[in-house]
């Protein structure tokens, strides 16, 4: 009687829920981007979430650097989109963010664009909680900022 006991209690405390996220935050491997120019301003036609916002911002303030005598850069967020789907037994969120790279040497007269476009993605299947899935959406944002990092360095 005593190890049905001891059994029936372990099977409640192992379907017991815990309210922390069983998905570790993804941290982003940003590298510098170094820019000949004097300024630089950042720009976002969209209403990102709060999250992206905050990373676009991290990463234009820690790792875009500027070491020139003249010039201006212009970082455009031109549109987002995120889209969430339902899988087999599971959810999908889509994410895209478009951009304009605009740098204006006046005393050459030169203006150069880039424009691109990056994307990410993450799934979540089984039983999961509103929380774990707000984690996915996060780490595809940090995916996001990751690959539009290295997509910028490498068209300049």
């Amino acid at each position: 009687m005593k190890k049905l006991f001891i059994l029936i209690f372990a099977f409640i405390f192992a379907s017991c829920s815990a309210n922390e996220s069983l998905i570790d935050p993804i941290n982003p491997d940003l590298k510098i981007i170094t820019f000949d120019v004097v300024q630089k301003n950042l720009i976002s036609k969209e209403d990102l979430p709060v999250n992206l916002q905050k990373l676009i911002n991290q990463w234009f303030d820690n790792k875009v650097k500027i070491n020139g005598f003249d010039g201006l850069m212009t970082f455009e967020i031109t549109d987002y989109i995120e889209e969430i789907s339902i899988i087999d037994e599971g959810k999908r969120v889509d994410t895209s963010l478009s951009f304009t790279l605009i740098l204006t040497k006046p005393t050459l007269s030169k203006t150069k664009y880039i424009e691109g476009t990056v994307t990410s993605f993450g799934t979540l299947s089984g039983e999961f909680s509103l929380n774990d899935f707000e984690s996915v959406i996060q780490n595809t944002q940090s995916n996001l900022i990751e690959r539009l990092s290295s997509d910028l360095k490498s068209k300049i």
